[in-house]
């Protein structure tokens, strides 16, 4: 008698946790500071964020439902799911050479840069709405898998995961995520091959080879179009796709790169992992029809794919598939959950409850936030059981709220901090409105309040009415910035390379690399490369003139008499992040946060050929922080 299946999944479950909690203590003894906790300290290669950026956006769930769809729908689906992802992926890599050139860790913080800070907290708390839905996903995925395998109970199946995801997660943050993610993804990508091999292999033994199931499908199957026409595939772009390029993790993962080349590229390769999974889901549909009858709904042809493996895998051997639904399911959940930790962490609790906390205490803050937005997640899938609505639901939050202030903050100079918060407000707010009035109110979509709009062919209100959302965000994000006032130049200085030209000139460093001073703080600076930027770290230790020990440094008070004496010091995102504007490259820029209680943290991270400038940069700024210091009876 051979070991239990559930058992030897259990097993091997372990195991497979055990790597990834190992994963997650080598990544946190790398950790000093939020941006490494955050953003793996913006030193990742174009391999790991493809692998990653693939491993996020494929869940167990995502494998069901795109095969579902094909079943159920042909090719016409591929609108309304894989296309989307695969070309979210490219425009962003398109994107990238705009987002890198602001030095944020989370999308709130890059529009409080754009525009001001009345911006940042409503769409932290958007973002954070809809990582908890995307998780979401993920948990309805697993607990599915394992209530079909083995029986398992939906809290328990929820339980399992969202202990393993914060496990690892809470240690490691969001490099043990990436690196997590590259093993997550070869599992997942194994799954969805060897599903469509045994697919295909039962098709052909019961007398259908692939190319005779794909002619017997048909024409109207075969047609991209059969939806609803080239209308039809417009309208599900406008509702899906902005969603999907204003989603913030992938834009994380282009701060987290090297370099430009890496993000881009990374970017692509992970369209392409997409493509390759998604492939095989298409094979694996193509072969069920072949197999099985129709199925009767949407649901229920989802579901086949793991009818399938139960009718066709020996026990011992779905234990072992069960393991990539497992790595799907937490490749996903790791990445919202920490992406929308970090809004919370950063856009809320560091911005504006705690400004002044110091490092140490911000990655503890950071820990338990991640925790939370898992627990949080997995109690919302325990009353959730449609895969399709979740996602859709957050993604369509994400289009009507922050894609056109985000997108074009990025473009339009005259974009303005008053028409941005009014695309939030009223996209997001009403299409928060409609999903509650669908839910809990009228129990059904808002579409069927109308009937004769699609009688007539006019997708208004599809997809919980997000094109009336979207419109709406895009009339008062252009029309109440016209009618505003322009937006400080300051503001766009990080974002337009000629108003920064204009507004800061080019300053002339003028400093003596020849005296001891130069030379001690030179010592003391840390330099890393990474394809082609730099990063360039000074910590400085301060004391207080005639106090032995450890003090605490009035950071607030230390930070407003440094601007006063020094203008280039400049407080986009509050007093807890202080830059020195001296050129329009903000990445470049030294940037001052508070290290321990007594501590001022100095980096930047210019290209490899500005290194020499950005060191002068650095000594220029330590003899400014020390006068000011000196000023207050402290020095460095």
């Amino acid at each position: 008698m051979g070991l239990d299946p559930y058992l030897l999944f259990m097993i091997l479950l372990g195991i497979y946790v055990a790597v990834l909690i190992v994963i997650g203590i080598w990544s946190s003894r790398r950790q000093g500071s939020v941006t490494e906790f955050w953003l793996a300290g913006r030193e990742l290669g174009a391999i790991t964020i493809g692998f990653a950026a693939a491993a996020s956006w494929l869940t167990a769930s995502a494998l069901l439902l795109a095969t579902g769809l094909f079943l159920f729908l042909g090719l016409g689906s591929v609108w309304i799911w894989v296309f989307p992802n695969i070309a979210g992926l490219v425009l962003i890599a398109h994107l990238a050479s705009r987002i890198r050139r602001i030095p944020a860790m989370t999308q709130p913080e890059l529009l409080e840069i754009r525009y001001d800070p009345v911006v940042r907290a409503p769409v932290a708390l958007a973002i954070a709405i809809m990582m908890v839905l995307f998780s979401v996903v993920d948990f309805i995925g697993f607990k599915l898998v394992l209530q079909t395998f083995f029986g398992v109970p939906p809290a328990y199946a929820i339980a399992i995961m969202a202990v393993s995801v914060a496990a690892y997660v809470s240690l490691g943050g969001f490099r043990a995520v990436v690196w997590t993610d590259m093993v997550q993804y070869s599992f997942l990508a194994a799954l969805a091959i060897a599903v469509a091999f045994l697919a295909v292999r039962a098709a052909a033994a019961s007398g259908t080879s692939l190319l005779q199931a794909s002619a017997s499908l048909g024409g109207d199957w075969w047609n991209p179009f059969l939806l609803g026409g080239v209308a039809a595939a417009l309208v599900y772009q406008l509702a899906l796709l902005p969603g999907w390029v204003a989603e913030q993790d992938p834009w994380q993962k282009v701060w987290a790169a090297r370099d430009l080349k890496a993000a881009r590229g990374g970017l692509l390769l992970g369209a392409a992992l997409l493509a390759l999974v998604y492939a095989a889901c298409l094979v694996t549909a193509i072969a069920l029809r072949a197999i099985y009858p129709l199925p009767d709904g949407e649901m229920a042809a989802e579901m086949l794919y793991l009818q399938f493996i139960s009718d066709s895998v020996p026990p011992a051997a779905i234990a072992f598939l069960t393991i990539g639904f497992a790595a799907a399911s937490m490749s996903c959940t790791d990445t919202f959950a920490t992406s929308g930790a970090s809004c919370l962490s950063r856009d809320i609790i560091q911005r504006f409850l705690r400004p002044q906390a110091t490092m140490s205490e911000m990655l503890i803050i950071s820990r338990v936030l991640v925790v939370l937005m898992i627990a949080i997640s997995a109690l919302v899938a325990l009353n959730v059981e449609s895969i399709m609505d979740a996602v859709i639901m957050a993604t369509v939050i994400g289009t009507t709220s922050y894609f056109f202030p985000i997108v074009g903050g990025l473009y339009w100079k005259r974009a303005t901090k008053w028409g941005a918060l009014a695309a939030v407000v009223v996209g997001g707010g009403l299409q928060i409105m409609i999903i509650a009035y669908e839910s809990f109110i009228l129990k059904a979509p808002v579409e069927t309040l109308f009937p004769a709009l699609g009688r007539l062919g006019i997708p208004l209100l599809v997809e919980h009415g997000v094109l009336v959302g979207l419109s709406l965000s895009g009339l008062c994000f252009v029309g109440i910035s016209i009618l505003t006032k322009k937006p400080d130049p300051m503001r766009l200085a990080p974002f337009f390379s000629e108003v920064a030209e204009a507004v800061l000139g080019e300053q002339i460093v003028h400093v003596d690399r020849s005296s001891p001073d130069y030379s001690l703080i030179q010592s003391k600076v840390e330099e890393k490369v990474t394809g082609a930027r730099a990063h360039l770290n000074l910590k400085l230790d301060l004391e207080s003139e005639g106090t032995e020990g450890d003090y605490e440094l009035p950071w607030d008070s230390f930070v407003r008499r440094l601007k006063e004496d020094y203008p280039r010091w400049y407080t986009p995102t509050g007093s807890h992040i202080v830059y020195r504007l001296s050129h329009g490259d903000m990445l470049s820029c030294i940037k001052m946060v508070r290290g321990g209680r007594s501590q001022v943290w100095l980096s930047s991270d210019p290209a490899v050929a500005d290194v020499p400038r950005e060191r002068d940069e650095l000594f220029l700024s330590a003899q400014e922080i020390d006068m000011v210091l000196s000023a207050m009876k402290r020095k460095a």
